[in-house]
């Protein structure tokens, strides 16, 4: 008997760092979707329009942005007669920049379709929420102080592959920073650093409503919502191909 608990002693030693990460990543996360709203609250949110001001290395522009659940996105950015604008409708997605004098829009497939210049996620629903359900994974890694905050250090990979580094603040539980590949394709996966503040409560929801992404200490691109609408109605079309 005594070989046999030797062993089973050696196992349980072996795995214990790994329950330990598993777990403390799992209990962060549900802390996180707590703070934000919880899952319940986030399934009665069907659409999610934004307003704002976008600061794209110092030059500033208006927004707007369209979300509806599960995935459909749409962001367009006006300045003095011409627009950036790009969207997913859930299959396919599509930019056009009349700032470069294009007139038709260009269709998008695979990642490029998903990856929005903004940054932002087409999913409408925090990535967390469900995140084992969707296919990500999380790891523990570690404690360590980001923006003058206490933080917990999470490792993010996503279902496609996708790896991110999320700080969580120890006391509030809310993303402090996110450090990973720009979605941009102009920035050809430059690692930024994008910082969250200023979450407000939107329809039982918490979003934030300021975020500052930089890499090394050169800003990429700062994002101030002005105004956020749960459950706005959106035009059916809305997303879909400009003819």
């Amino acid at each position: 008997m005594r070989p046999q608990k030797s062993v089973l002693t050696l196992i349980l030693f072996m795995l214990g760092p790994i329950w330990l990460n598993a777990q403390n990543a799992d209990d962060v996360i549900k802390k996180y979707v707590a703070y934000i709203g919880g899952k319940k609250n986030w399934s009665k949110v069907k659409t999610l329009t934004t307003t704002g001001e976008y600061n794209y290395g110092g030059i500033k522009f208006p927004f707007t942005t369209y979300a509806k659940a599960p995935n459909h996105y749409k962001f367009i950015v006006p300045f003095e007669g011409k627009y950036y604008a790009q969207a997913f409708d859930g299959k396919k997605g599509w930019k056009i920049d009349a700032f470069k004098n294009e007139t038709t829009p260009t269709q998008l497939s695979g990642k490029e379709a998903l990856a929005m210049a903004n940054e932002a996620d087409v999913e409408l629903e925090d990535a967390f929420i469900d995140y084992a359900r969707k296919g990500h994974s999380a790891t523990f890694i570690g404690k360590e102080i980001v923006e003058g905050k206490n933080c917990i250090h999470i490792k993010f990979v996503r279902s496609n592959g996708d790896n991110e580094d999320y700080y969580f603040d120890e006391a509030s539980s809310a993303i402090v920073m996110k450090t990973a590949p720009s979605k941009n394709a102009e920035l050809q996966g430059t690692m930024l650093n994008t910082v969250y503040s200023d979450y407000r409560n939107v329809e039982g929801i918490r979003i934030p409503f300021r975020s500052v992404s930089k890499f090394d200490d050169q800003l990429i691109l700062e994002v101030i919502i002005e105004k956020a609408d749960a459950n706005a109605s959106i035009k059916p079309r809305e997303f879909d191909v400009p003819e």
